[in-house]
């Protein structure tokens, strides 16, 4: 079969990583050829420090692509983000200031390749900010932030009229819809607790 590529999108710290962890033990549980690929930018935070220029969101566009490729020999390809949310980082960065002519140019650049990726998923998955928000000494975001990014994401996907769905409750709550909607016949878990949500 084609991969299936489901992407999780939601701002920072709103459980995506967590859902997809726990998502890809469940399918596996099912016996289901799934791989996953977590969030390039998070490791680039972690690596290089804070993301200061738009330039750098078209490094982090390639890092991403690049990991979910490699998903390619799996049935499902999960990843907690997605190779068009670069632009959508890049376009907050920037905010209302006055673009220079190299900003303008990266960020027309981004917005097409988002427009060309956003057909090789099958399923867009938006995930509402449910538990709070807690510093993780990796993001530079505060709370309102997150809130914005929260919004500017799915501003971007109405914008464009992208198909998504959104999933609400605990990770097991979100997991097993997921899995509804992808039709997938498993039975529940219950050793994966929902200590963390």
């Amino acid at each position: 079969m084609a991969t299936k590529r489901i992407a999780v999108l939601g701002g920072p710290r709103c459980g995506k990583t967590t859902l997809i962890q726990h998502l890809y033990v469940e399918m596996k549980i099912a016996g289901l050829n799934a791989g996953y690929a977590l969030e390039y930018s998070t490791e680039y935070l972690k690596d290089k420090g804070m993301i200061e220029t738009i330039s750098e969101q078209y490094g982090i566009y390639l890092g991403q692509k690049k990991l979910e490729d490699e998903l390619s020999t799996f049935d499902y390809a999960l990843t907690d983000y997605a190779t068009f949310v670069p632009y959508v980082y890049g376009r907050f960065m920037l905010g209302t200031k006055t673009r220079t002519k190299k900003e303008i140019q990266i960020l027309k650049d981004l917005y097409c390749l988002a427009i060309e990726d956003i057909q090789n998923y099958d399923m867009i998955v938006y995930v509402p900010r449910e538990f709070g928000y807690i510093q993780d000494g990796v993001r530079w975001q505060d709370e309102d932030i997150a809130i914005q990014i929260d919004e500017a994401i799915l501003n971007f996907l109405r914008s464009e009229n992208i198909n998504y769905v959104e999933v609400k409750g605990s990770t097991k709550e979100r997991a097993k819809n997921i899995l509804d909607l992808l039709e997938v016949d498993y039975k529940e878990t219950p050793q994966l607790n929902d200590e963390e949500k």
